[in-house]
This record gives structure tokens, C-alpha cells and sequence, in this order.
């Protein structure tokens, strides 16, 4: 991270000086969001908390207990070390002040006429709740926006899933919304505390995903929030409410259920947790509720059990969740980053990981990264130029740690980052692991548009931990599973090595963890230009590894995932809507968010969609003279249309200072990164297969070998087939037309062929311009149509007879050698 985010932090009381190390320093202002994680002074924030109330009525009508009694929760809280509390209403100015004095962060819930208010929906009603929850953000926010330690502002406290299905939870979402944009324009972070019974509803504009969760099993629970991190995105997972009922378990068993509760929270990356609740003096609507005894302390303030508990929680962090650790190899691999790769090295300083071991590899550098690497406390390798994947081999080969992890020297690690790696390696068969990738939080402008912009390294997701691929800036391996495999395949000297060793491990029965909580803040290209050519070199990449996985890849060469894209902008969600199991008349209480393969589409690489529409007008309109000049019009009215349509829905950060043209970028990133990629897709050169196996090396293969030799010294294109291709050879000899040949071999070497033709993008585009020239010149046209008829015919003449050729001269020196 820019601003280092180390160890933990717990808030000091508005405007006191506090002692850090020997340097006197004021306190920081107030908790902010970075990534998965809450950070405050430039360090971790763990939210370690109770929630409070609600109370009854004291004698001046407000919902807290009498000052005094405040002041004692709130001096005990500190002293079993929770630094937050949260509340269910907005608490008085009194409350106010006894938290800061006591040094504890708030989490303000604000209560109004929500749609439980509401006999019917409708505009109406959704337009009084929507004021009804303005009035009360106005309210919190002349209260609370000048306390510092007023960490959120919680808009609303778990919609029960019947209102939401009757109200509709579009109309509920937009609510939630408008009043989160109203908390954040006041100054404060903006949450909605949900629950699992209405998963599904997504609030935009929230800082922090807030959820209410009560599972009486270990496994349940953990299987549970893995899945909320996956639904809560690149925001904060904050579990607000958790516990056991001691008036019906006993407090033994509240105590031993809190303690893996806890350590699941810490073990699934969580920002946190408020425990529920601190005293089993409880209130609602005014009336006191007996006999379920979720406190920490019973209702005269007395200890339980469970306090203890919280008390070991508060003093834990990330390193106790094991006795031992593996030991982890850091690669980090270089070439001409002088500018990025001191702050990657200082973010490696500052993790605590116990048996850490990074390796630098500068890949033949020209300018100081060599020099910058030399200054740090790791080691070096200066290696000749090679590629990205060479260099990753020679980290391999020098590491010793039992996890090889590989950093981008243009990122920045998280300090749990190793942590979270080690926790993802959770099985035998788990052979990689990867993590989120953020944009810094300083990036400028266009850095910012870019991580708006489809083509960004992703994730793709099987299920909620384990994926089908994790990106090269943020991965980990097993370092015998990736020398099984044989490392990294040199041909790939920029991208696509990273798909490429992910799906070798998965064809070999691995699997592939993912660690939400495992992030890295990455830097985005720092122009358009530098952008778009990365884009080309992602389509070339693509065209390779089509050549080494040809099932993974559909007729137009994009990859073909079976799993989910996670992370990246919500594009056009109305037609993205998630399909949810509500269960038999929406009764079920985990209603899940299903996730379908296809909802990538938008958000990823795909050049169909804004291109195949214009191109279809035009092929359909072009030939009709009467139509001419409307075709193009169609097709730059489809692509206006489509680039407004992710421009309505980018969402500019709150603080984006200029959110028209940070749209318009990157509207025009969506537009133009299909055409690039799809252009680098085309305009690659396949690479070879692979090898065969030199023990077996037949007398077939020897004859093939011939063949494709003879064909090249002829001068014709040569390219061997795949392990997926049921031809041999493909053979051109111009642009615009491509011959597969096929072969088999009887006895006495007797050739048996198939020959198949391809057309060439080429002879399309250029059939394109000669009908689209005949409709204004008809003669010229005709004879542009007629030299590029010729042109084909006399490839396909020149190649059938090389075949030919070659086919019998091969035959004859192997029928030869076989009668030697």
C-alpha cells in the first residue's frame, strides 16, 4: 500500500498526542477503507467490538442507559480491550463524549419509518421512506460528522426478506443508496447491516459490507463467510452481530461457541466483528427482553465466561491462528521498474510473515532496477534478458521455502499478505492460491479509468474459495507442484504463463484456492497507450495458449471459463440481475445469490458484444445501395449506444474529481479494448505444439518432420497441428486462404491425405472492401472482386501442387530408407 498498512491500531480519543515507538504524534482523524481491510494511522484497524443496546427509554426519553452507568460499559469495554461499539440508534451527546473519552470507535445505526412502516408498495411509500431515512442521515450527520471517532453511519438493520420481496429489492436497494450517498457526502463511511435472508440485495455507494450472522457450527460458519466475501466484493467484511443465547445454552457453551466464532472470523480475512451483545440488558420497542442472555455481562454488569473469550480476541492477531507456518518463498521478478519496485521491496520489509524468504529477479534491466533491488535487505538475481516466465523459473529454482509466491514488482503487499496466502493452502490437493488485487489508492486519473476497464488480470472462480485461475501479480504455488509441471513455459515472455501453469495444474487433479483477504494493491498501466498495448499482448497470449489448451477455448479464441469473474465494475446490472433461491414462498433463511457463467460477458474481454452488432448491419445493409449510408450510421449508433450505456453505470469514487470525464474514458476503454485484443488475437503467430516424447519418436513422425520441412524450403507457411487437432499441417501460401492436411500412412508407405480449406480473415475484409466499392464504383469494384478471386485461386493451385510435390519426394526417401 501506498500509506503502509501494518500491524493493528486501535483508536485514541479525538485530539490526544499518543506515544509510537519514541516520536510523539497526533492521533489520526478517523478510520478509513482499504481494500478488505479498515485501516487507521496507516495501520490495520481490526474492528474488535460489542454492540449495545437497544435499551429502554432512561429518564430524559433517549434509548441508552442513565451518563453514569454509559460511562462504566464503556470504561469496562476498553478494559477487556474492545476498541468499538455499536449502536441501534442515535446516541446522545452524552454517548458521544463517553466514547471518545474511553477511546472507542462507533458504529451509529439510525432508526426511522423504514418499509416496516408501510402497508402497501409503490412510489409513494418508497418516497416517504426514502425521506423519513434522509431526515435521520441529517440528523446523525449534525450530530456525529465532527466526531472523529464515529467510524460508520449504518443506513438501515436487516429489511426482513418478506418486505423486500413485496416492496421489491430494486426499489429497497435505491433507497439504501441514496441514503449511503448522503452519509458519505457528509464526511462518514455509509454501511447497511444485512442479513442472510437477504443476501442478495446489493447497495451501491456502501464503504463497508456489514452482515448479521448466527451459526451454531464451525464448519457452517466458515463455509459462510467465505461465501460473504465473495458477495461483499472488494468491500470490508464487517460481521456486526454474532453470539450465542446463554439463558438457553448455558454459559459454558456460550463461551467455547464465541471462541471458534471469533477465530472463524479472523480465519476467513474478516475487517472484523461486534459481538452480540455486551449486557443482557435489552430492550425493544420500549419493553425489556428476558430469558435469551447474549451478553457478555449479565444485566447488573457481571461477568461471564465469554468475556474472557473476547478478552484472548482482543490480544490475538493473524500469526496466532497457527502454531507453525510454512516456510514461503516471495519472488518478485523485474524488468525496468525503478520507478515501482522500491515501494514493492519496502512492502515486503514490513510483513512479519515468521520464515519469509524473498528472491529479486532482474530480468536483464536497463535502467536502476538492478541497483534499487541491491539496496534491500533481499536477494538478488541479475539475469540475462529472457522474459517474464525465465525469470520466474530462475525464483523457482533459487527458492527454498516450501510455497513459492510470485509478487509483481508493480505491486504492493497487503502485511497479512503471506499470512493469507499460507491459510488458502487449507488441503493436500490445493496446489495454488491467489488473492485480490486493488487499485492504489493514490492512482491517478487514468490508472483510476483503467481499473474501470475490461482486460484487467482476474479471477475466476469455481466456487467461493477455489478458482479456475488467479493472476501472475498475486499467485502461490506449492513448490513441488509447480516442478511437476515443469515450471513455467519460457514461450510465454509477457502474459499468459500464469493461465497456462493454472490450468496444467487442474488438468492434474489440483485445485486452486482463493483468499479474498490475500491482497495486493497493483498498478494499472499509467496511459491509454501503455494500456492498449497491453491489451495487444494479452490477445497474443491468448493465441498461444489456445495452441497448448485448445479445449479451453471457444470457436472465437476466448477462453472458456466455467466459473464465475470475480471482482471487476457492475455493468448494465439490469440485465445482469442475479438469480436467488428464496426457497418455497421465500421461507428459507439463507436466501444465496446463484452465480452464472455468462455474467462476465460484460465486464470482460468480449468483442462480440460491441462489435458483432455493427458488423452484422453492416454485412446486411452495405449490399443495398438504398441503404448505404444508413449501415454505418446503424453500426456507430450501436457503438454510441453501448459506450453510454457503461458510462451510466461506472460509479466514480466519492472523492473522483472529475466523474463526467472519468465516464467518458472509460466508456471508451470498453469500446476500444475488444477491437485491440481481438487484433493481437489475430495477429499473433500460433506457437508450436508440444514436443513430443523423446523416447518414442516413430518412423511417422520422422516422415511428417520431412514433409513440414520440404513444404517450408518451398517457401510455403508451415504450422504443425495441436494435441486437439485432427489435422497435421496447415499449409498457405498468400493471405487469404489456408489448407489443412491430413495423413495417414498404410503399408509400403503408401500416403493416404484429406486436404480442408480455411478462409483467412483477410479474403473476408477484403471481399468487404470489394463489395463495399462495388455499390459506389461498380467497374472498379467488379475488378478488385476479380483480382481478389485470382489471388485465392491461385494460392490454393500453388499449394495443392507443393503438397503434392513434397508428399510424393517424402514418400519416396522414406520408402527408401525403410527397404535399408
Amino acid at each position: 500500500m501506498r500509506s503502509a498498512v501494518s500491524g493493528e491500531a486501535h483508536a485514541a480519543p479525538s485530539g490526544v498526542d499518543v506515544v509510537q515507538g519514541l516520536a510523539l504524534v497526533r492521533a489520526p482523524a478517523r478510520v478509513g477503507v482499504h481494500g478488505k481491510f479498515l485501516s487507521l494511522d496507516g495501520r490495520r484497524f481490526h474492528v474488535r467490538g460489542a454492540t449495545y443496546g437497544s435499551f429502554a427509554p432512561r429518564s430524559d426519553g433517549e434509548l441508552v442507559p442513565e451518563p453514569a452507568r454509559v460511562r462504566g460499559d464503556f470504561a469496562a469495554m476498553r478494559a477487556a480491550g474492545l476498541n468499538t461499539v455499536r449502536t441501534y440508534t442515535l446516541p446522545p451527546e452524552d454517548v458521544l463524549d463517553a466514547a471518545a473519552e474511553a477511546g472507542l470507535q462507533l458504529i451509529v445505526g439510525l432508526h426511522y419509518d423504514d418499509w416496516r412502516a408501510e402497508s402497501s408498495p409503490g412510489r409513494r411509500a418508497r418516497r416517504r421512506i426514502r425521506d423519513a431515512g434522509l431526515g435521520a442521515v441529517d440528523a446523525a450527520l449534525a450530530r456525529c460528522a465532527d466526531r472523529e471517532n464515529v467510524l460508520a453511519l449504518a443506513v438501515g438493520n436487516e429489511v426482513p426478506g418478506d418486505l423486500v420481496r413485496l416492496h421489491g429489492a430494486r426499489s429497497v436497494e435505491r433507497v439504501l443508496a441514496e441514503l449511503c450517498r448522503e452519509v458519505r457526502a457528509g464526511g462518514l463511511l455509509a454501511t447497511y447491516v444485512n442479513y442472510p435472508t437477504t443476501e442478495y440485495l446489493h447497495v451501491d455507494d456502501q464503504d463497508v459490507a456489514c452482515f448479521n450472522v448466527f451459526l451454531e457450527h464451525p464448519e457452517a460458519l466458515e463455509r459462510y463467510l467465505r461465501h460473504l466475501q465473495i458477495v461483499a466484493g472488494p468491500l470490508p467484511l464487517l460481521v456486526t452481530e454474532l453470539g450465542l443465547a446463554a439463558g438457553v445454552h448455558g454459559e459454558a457453551e456460550q463461551a467455547d461457541s464465541l471462541a471458534w466464532q471469533l477465530r472463524t472470523v479472523e480465519d476467513a480475512g474478516c475487517a472484523g466483528a461486534t459481538v452480540f451483545s455486551w449486557t443482557d440488558e435489552w430492550a425493544v420497542a420500549g419493553k425489556p427482553v428476558d430469558g435469551w442472555g447474549f451478553g457478555l455481562t449479565d444485566a447488573e454488569r457481571r461477568p461471564k465466561p465469554a468475556l474472557d473469550v473476547v478478552r484472548g480476541w482482543t490480544r490475538s492477531g493473524v500469526r496466532d491462528l497457527r502454531r507453525d507456518w510454512p516456510a514461503i518463498s516471495v519472488v518478485v521478478c523485474a524488468r525496468n521498474e525503478e520507478a515501482l519496485i522500491g515501494r514493492c521491496l519496502a512492502s515486503l520489509e514490513r510483513c512479519d510473515y515468521p520464515d519469509l524468504e524473498v528472491i529479486v529477479c532482474d530480468d536483464g534491466s536497463a535502467d536502476r532496477t538492478l541497483e534499487l533491488a541491491r539496496s534491500s535487505p533481499f536477494r538478488v538475481l541479475a539475469l540475462e534478458h529472457g522474459g517474464l516466465s525465465a525469470a520466474r523459473n530462475a525464483g523457482l529454482a533459487a527458492a527454498t521455502g516450501e510455497i513459492v509466491a510470485y509478487l509483481d514488482a508493480d505491486a504492493e503487499a497487503h502485511p497479512e499478505w503471506p499470512y493469507r496466502l499460507a491459510l488458502a493452502f487449507d488441503a493436500d490437493n490445493v496446489a495454488a492460491a491467489g488473492g485480490t488485487n486493488l487499485t492504489p489508492l493514490d492512482a491517478p486519473f487514468v490508472e483510476r479509468a483503467i481499473a474501470e476497464a475490461p482486460g484487467a488480470p482476474i479471477h475466476v472462480l469455481a466456487t467461493d474459495d477455489r478458482a479456475e485461475h488467479v493472476p501472475g501479480c498475486n499467485m502461490a504455488f506449492r513448490r513441488a507442484a509447480l516442478e511437476e509441471i515443469g515450471g513455467f513455459d519460457p514461450i510465454h515472455r509477457a502474459a499468459g504463463d500464469d493461465v497456462d501453469v493454472c490450468w496444467k495444474l487442474l488438468d492434474r487433479g489440483y485445485e486452486i484456492a482463493f483468499s479474498a483477504a490475500a491482497q495486493v494493491d497493483h498498478d494499472r498501466p499509467e496511459s491509454v497507450r501503455s494500456y492498449l498495448r497491453q491489451q495487444r499482448s494479452y490477445g497474443r497470449s491468448e493465441r498461444v495458449l489456445r495452441s497448448r489448451h485448445r479445449h479451453r477455448f471457444n470457436g472465437f479464441g476466448q477462453a472458456r471459463w466455467s466459473g464465475s469473474i470475480y471482482g471487476g465494475p457492475r455493468l448494465l446490472p439490469s440485465l445482469l440481475r442475479p438469480i436467488v433461491y428464496h426457497g418455497p414462498m421465500g421461507l428459507a433463511p439463507f436466501q444465496k445469490v446463484h452465480r452464472r457463467r455468462g455474467e462476465h460477458v460484460l465486464t470482460y474481454a468480449s468483442a462480440s458484444l460491441p462489435l458483432v452488432p455493427p458488423l452484422a448491419a453492416l454485412g446486411l445493409l452495405a449490399p443495398l445501395s438504398a441503404w448505404f449510408l444508413v449501415a454505418p450510421a446503424v453500426a456507430v449508433a450501436w457503438v454510441v449506444a453501448y459506450a453510454a450505456a457503461i458510462a451510466a453505470a461506472v460509479r466514480p469514487g466519492r472523492t473522483e474529481p472529475q466523474p463526467l470525464r472519468f465516464r467518458l474514458l472509460v466508456a471508451a476503454l470498453h469500446v476500444a479494448q475488444p477491437i485491440v485484443r481481438t487484433w493481437g488475437r489475430l495477429r499473433a503467430e500460433p506457437a508450436e505444439p508440444v514436443p513430443a516424447n523423446d523416447s518414442w519418436h516413430g518412423e511417422r513422425a520422422h516422415w511428417l518432420d520431412e514433409l513440414r520441412a520440404s513444404l517450408a524450403r518451398e517457401g510455403r507457411a508451415v504450422v504443425p497441428g495441436g494435441p486437439h487437432d485432427d489435422w497435421d499441417l496447415s499449409v498457405s501460401a498468400g493471405p487469404f486462404l489456408r489448407c489443412r492436411l491430413t495423413t495417414a500412412v498404410v503399408w509400403n508407405w503408401t500416403p493416404l491425405q484429406r486436404t480442408t480449406w480455411r478462409v483467412r480473415p483477410a479474403l473476408v475484409a477484403a471481399v468487404a472492401a470489394a463489395v463495399a466499392l462495388t455499390l459506389l464504383l461498380p467497374l472498379e469494384g467488379a475488378l478488385v472482386a476479380g483480382a481478389v478471386a485470382l489471388i485465392a485461386v491461385r494460392e490454393a493451385v500453388v499449394v495443392q501442387r507443393a503438397i503434392g510435390r513434397t508428399l510424393q519426394a517424402t514418400t519416396e526417401r522414406a520408402t527408401v530408407s525403410a527397404g535399408e
